[in-house]
Order: structure tokens, then C-alpha cells, then sequence
């Protein structure tokens, strides 16, 4: 699930990261936790910690109070938003110029956008549900959902620690590599329809 790659209007249009970044991508729906991750990011930045919290995507329910709340607690410059519907490169950009990806969802079944970022080899976190429980160890940081505390303590290890970033990022490059092509796909499902009709 590769995107179309940016250009480089894409590219100049998304800034650079000037601290470490935070990226929360895609649609914008309540059971995606975006309100917890917003507690947890001022929970963070209220005890010292420099980073960025970029969100980019289309919302389909009222975010603006908790980006207005994060600006009244002084931390507007740390926001970077693009909302709205984004093209695939545009959305490339933004996960390019990303740290830490996160999915910090409520209730899910399966992601496709958590599959998308997989190919980036950027640090994961994702909450303990759905297909999240059956990732491979240490393919991405688990949390419980709901958990604003938890999330806040797992953000943390990798905002103060290059080094666990980069070995979840590898991680997560590892696990989209196993994953194969689609071709692969393809040729896995033939096998299984011919094996039932010859049996």
C-alpha cells in the first residue's frame, strides 16, 4: 500500500521539522483518539520536551477546540496542520518529514493507513486493538487504548531517545518488506483456490 510519491512542490509545501515530529495522518474521526493524543503531546510539552505535533488529513468531526486549546497553552508554534482532503504525494511529504507516526485509535479493525506508513521505516505507536494485538514484536509501540497516561509515558521514550526511534523505525521497514507485493498476494490466493479444487 505504497503512496505516490511527492515532488517537490509537495515536498517544499510540507515544512521541515525544526525538533522532532509527530505525525497523525488521515482521516480525522473520533474513534481515531486524536483527542488523546493531544492530551498526551500537552502533557509532554508542559513538562519540557521539544517537539512538533503535525496532523494532516480531512476531519469529520470539530477539532478546532483542541487545536485552539493547544494554542492557549502556549504551544501553538509546535502545531503543524494541513486539514483537509490531501493528495497521496502531499500525504508522502508529510510522511517523509515525520519522526514518530502514531494511531492512537479507540477501536479498529484493520488500517490502511498504518500499512501506507509502514514503508517509511519511521517509529510507530499504535494502540492495543484490532490488527494492532497481531503485529509481529516490536514492529510498532503498543499502548492500551484510551490510555492518555500510557500514551503520554510511550510518546516519551521515543521523543528522548534517537537511537529507540530508529530501531522501531527498521522495524517497521522489516515487517513491510516481509509483507511482500501484491503480486505476492495474488499468487498466495491461487495457490489456496487450487489447492480446494483439486481437493
Amino acid at each position: 500500500m505504497t503512496l505516490a510519491p511527492a515532488g517537490a512542490e509537495d515536498m517544499a509545501a510540507v515544512p521541515t521539522a525544526a525538533r522532532p515530529r509527530i505525525l497523525f495522518f488521515g482521516t480525522i474521526r473520533p474513534y481515531k483518539g486524536f483527542d488523546l493524543l493531544i492530551g498526551a503531546c500537552l502533557a509532554l510539552w508542559r513538562e519540557g520536551l521539544d517537539f512538533e505535533l503535525a496532523v494532516a488529513g480531512k476531519p469529520f468531526m470539530d477539532i478546532a477546540p483542541l487545536l485552539d486549546h493547544v494554542r492557549t497553552q502556549g504551544f501553538g508554534d509546535r502545531l503543524v496542520t494541513e486539514l483537509g482532503f490531501l493528495t497521496e504525494p502531499r500525504l508522502d511529504a508529510h510522511l517523509r518529514k515525520a519522526d514518530i507516526i502514531a494511531f492512537p485509535y479507540r477501536d479498529i479493525d484493520s488500517s490502511g493507513a498504518f500499512l501506507s506508513a509502514l514503508h517509511y521505516g519511521k517509529a510507530m505507536i499504535a494502540s492495543r486493538v484490532g490488527m494492532f494485538t497481531a503485529l509481529p514484536e516490536d514492529a510498532a509501540l503498543l499502548c492500551p487504548p484510551e490510555d492518555e497516561g500510557a500514551l503520554s509515558q510511550a510518546l516519551r521514550g521515543l521523543l528522548v531517545d534517537p537511537a529507540r526511534r530508529a530501531r522501531f523505525g527498521a522495524r517497521a521497514a522489516a515487517m513491510a518488506n516481509a509483507m511482500g507485493t501484491w503480486d505476492d498476494a495474488a499468487r498466495a490466493t491461487l495457490s489456496v483456490y487450487e489447492r480446494v479444487r483439486d481437493a
